[in-house]
């Protein structure tokens, strides 16, 4: 522990600590000391500036890093003990000289800023950290040094060279240089007189300059929770990458410009672009999110589901300032997690008389220390990705199936007991596929379609059964294909679903080879284009196929779940009152039951898909 011994903020509503590090040479031990007590008040309406001053101080966005592993700095003095990564950081943003550092602005850095061993100046600052961020004139965003721990990472093989060069100023500079290149391929204007090109820069042909490039991408601060309010609150953005500085809206562009190209480029090039890692620039942008809607928290929740966070309670406090609906957050490290979830949940319950919460719930009761009804928010959704962007937003068009009628809490609030619609036995899992797996020990991870191919030729081998037993045998002949896709009502894009056509010529048995000359010879699909279509099919099939696993029930009913909810043999399949999906709930007695998870189920999804009369259903 620390030996600094904090003077209590005068004002801790609207108090700041900042710090000035002192100049120094690279390898001297690194100094600070707190400037005066900073005051601020928020901003006039239409106004960008603090009450008689201007933002007079800039903020770290870091990662800790390993808490048990500290090492010493002075602060006023004294020893003061931080993190490895936070004392480089603080190592390469000093000035070399003093009159460098005259112009140097305060610095504000939490882990020395606040004082972490006061739960209640914690609770405080924690609360106006989005202020905190958008006040500074500027955000600095540390990567880390040119070589981290990090970075051992990368196999050569995966990029068919020998041997990742070590990491070095100079190889960071031209993944930096590749970064500005790239920008302008996703920026320039058709008609421009001059426009910068990938052909143009003598870096585009050099793996190793894009493997440097792929390790900054994999640095650990892409991964952090509360980076993304801290970057969403930012007025400017500033990554440092050991000396090296660059725009955050340039290495957003270049990383938007990888994940869609929009045309041709060189076979050697194009082939490495899944492997560099550009998705983890914009899953922490707030703003090139998936699905994002800042007035529902459970879209928020579920693009940061695999962010990292050392307190699970900051699930919900680090993202607390980014969303209009966080009603139901309160802010309290001393209570424990459990209580956090089941207090937000219950709260969010009542005030909206909806059970959209549900969507999130992935078995959470297999633990043993929450009801299966509350979001256990230290593991991932139990959500497939195609059905959560449906169901939330299915709410334009179901708004009288939004509100759940009939919806009560027990006394000791562990329980929700609300009506459900349950068709009987034919309603229970009879057959489960494995967990479809597209990535581990993929030889060439820019290749989908043979691993694609062989988990779906394995589940319809798996969910075959006789004609007989079905109930309907209407369902029979699209409910497998309807199911994967998840092309049925409730969702249809259109009368002719847009992934049923490329599904049918990427079978490539001998039905689909007919088909696809029966189309091309009406017009309807274009041989020049067969190859791209059959690729931006499997990247549109990779996420309805990976974690997911299907399941059909006793009348032979086809459906699919996120396959990390543990869905079992003999669980039963129910409509909700206010349920935006169908429900798997694995029963306990006679009317109480766990929820185990959202799920696709073909041909009924809703209580209006059933006559069955209402039953209560009581979560547990």
């Amino acid at each position: 522990m620390s030996s600094y011994q904090y003077q209590p903020l005068a004002h801790p509503e609207s108090d700041l600590r900042l710090i000035y590090i002192d100049p120094g040479g690279y390898n001297d031990r690194v100094s600070c000391r707190f400037s005066p007590q900073y005051r601020y008040l928020p901003p006039a309406p239409n106004s960008s500036t603090i009450t008689g001053i201007s933002r007079l101080y800039q903020a770290l966005s870091y990662t800790w890093g390993d808490c048990e592993r500290k090492v010493p700095i002075l602060l006023d003095e004294q020893t003061f003990l931080v993190t490895e990564n936070l004392e480089g950081a603080l190592r390469h943003l000093r000035c070399s000289t003093f009159d460098d550092s005259t112009r140097a602005l305060p610095l504000w850095v939490d882990a020395i800023c606040i004082n972490q061993e006061n739960i209640d100046e914690r609770d405080s600052q924690v609360r106006r950290m989005k202020s905190i961020y958008e006040q500074a004139e500027r955000v600095v965003i540390w990567v880390g040094k040119y070589n981290e721990f990090s970075d051992e990472i990368f196999a050569p093989s995966r990029w068919k060279i020998d041997q990742v060069e070590d990491n070095s100023e100079a190889m960071a500079r031209s993944a930096l240089v590749l970064c500005l290149v790239l920008k302008e391929e996703a920026t320039q204007q058709e008609g421009s007189e001059i426009s910068i090109g990938l052909e143009d820069c003598h870096h585009s042909d050099n793996l190793q300059v894009w493997a440097q490039l792929s390790r900054l991408f994999h640095r650990p601060w892409f991964e952090r929770l509360w980076v993304i309010q801290e970057l969403a609150a930012s007025q400017k953005a500033i990554v440092q990458w050991g000396r090296l500085q660059i725009h955050w809206s340039t290495l957003e562009m270049a990383a938007k410009f990888i994940l869609r190209p929009g045309r041709a480029l060189p076979p050697q090039i194009h082939k490495i672009f899944p492997l560099l890692g550009a998705h983890r620039i914009t899953q922490v942008a707030l703003q090139s999110m998936f699905n994002f809607d800042t007035s529902n928290i459970l879209t928020i929740l579920y693009n940061t589901q695999n962010a990292k966070c050392t307190d699970p309670r900051d699930r919900l406090y680090a993202i607390r300032g980014i969303v209009e609906d966080n009603h139901d957050i309160e802010i309290d490290y001393s209570i424990p997690v459990q209580q956090v979830y089941r207090n937000w949940a219950e709260k969010r319950i009542r005030r909206t008389n909806t059970v959209d919460i549900f969507s999130a719930c992935a078995d959470s009761s297999r633990g043993g220390d929450l009801p299966s009804w509350v979001p256990d928010l230290r593991r991932p959704f139990g959500q497939d990705k195609p059905l959560w962007i449906a169901s939330q937003t299915s709410g334009q068009w179901a708004n009288d199936s939004l509100f759940c009628r009939g919806l009560h809490f027990s006394d000791d609030g562990l329980k929700v007991s609300l009506p459900g619609r349950y068709p009987g036995k034919s309603f229970k899992i009879s057959n489960l596929t494995s967990v479809g797996d597209v990535v581990t020990g993929l030889p060439d991870p820019t290749d989908l379609e043979v691993r694609l191919k062989q988990i779906v030729e394995d589940w319809k081998k798996t969910l075959d059964r006789p004609r007989w037993v079905y109930d309907d045998e209407s369902l029979t002949p699209r409910g497998f294909e309807e199911t994967l896709l998840r092309s049925f009502y409730p969702w249809p894009a259109q009368p002719e679903d847009p992934l049923s056509m490329p599904y049918k010529f990427w079978r490539g048995d001998e039905e689909s080879r007919s088909v696809r000359d029966t189309y091309i010879r009406e017009g309807w699909w274009h041989v020049s284009r067969h190859e791209v279509a059959l690729r931006d099919f499997e990247r549109s099939l990779f996420p309805r196929v990976h974690g997911c696993q299907m399941f059909t029930l006793e009348n032979g009913r086809t459906g699919i779940v996120a396959g990390n909810c543990t869905a079992q043999l003999g669980d039963e399949l129910w409509l909700l009152s206010g349920g935006w999906t169908a429900f798997i709930l694995r029963r306990v007695s006679e009317v109480e039951h766990r929820l185990i998870s959202p799920c696709y189920l073909f041909g009924a999804m809703y209580c209006r898909d059933s006559s069955e009369p209402w039953q209560e259903v009581i979560l547990i």
